[in-house]
């Protein structure tokens, strides 16, 4: 008895664990999709040509159009798992499974954004990664006083 309840802890937690996860960023995987969305942030700051911005655009459309159906597996997953932890007698069996594939699920999710990050770095210049690599704050700076002259400056 004392193992189930063990066990079914232990599953409410990875359950609790992975749906406040999810939902810290709605579509975008939590942490992640604040890093993503960063990420952007600094594209946006370059000086892209207009080919880069139209490929960058294109490798976006095409990693999101690949990620919204695993989002949705996920998600389904999640529910097959809570409604396997409502059932008097829980399958661990069924919910370690259910488990490993959302694991998978999210790990092709990762690979990926990660193959959207290597393709996003062969588009860019040398002097457009070295740019993605600096801080924000002062990229942000100088193009405020560009845009709108010294009396902008701190």
């Amino acid at each position: 008895m004392k193992k189930n309840l063990l066990v079914l802890i232990g599953l409410l937690i990875i359950i609790s664990y992975g749906f406040a996860q999810e939902f810290d960023c709605p579509g975008h995987g939590g942490r992640e999709g604040k890093h993503q969305a960063g990420h952007m942030l600094k594209l946006e700051m370059l000086d892209l040509n207009p080919e880069q911005r139209e490929e960058i655009e294109t490798s976006r459309y095409e990693v999101e159009k690949k990620v919204i159906p695993l989002r949705a597996e996920i998600q389904l997953k999640h529910l097959d798992m809570q409604k396997e932890m409502r059932a008097d007698n829980p399958n661990r069996s069924k919910l370690m499974n259910l488990t490993r594939q959302i694991s998978d699920l999210q790990l092709k999710m990762k690979q990926l954004m990660l193959d959207q990050k290597l393709k996003i770095h062969s588009i860019l210049t040398p002097e457009q990664r070295e740019q993605m690599h600096k801080p924000m704050g002062k990229r942000i700076e100088k193009k405020i006083i560009m845009k709108h002259g010294e009396e902008f400056k701190h």
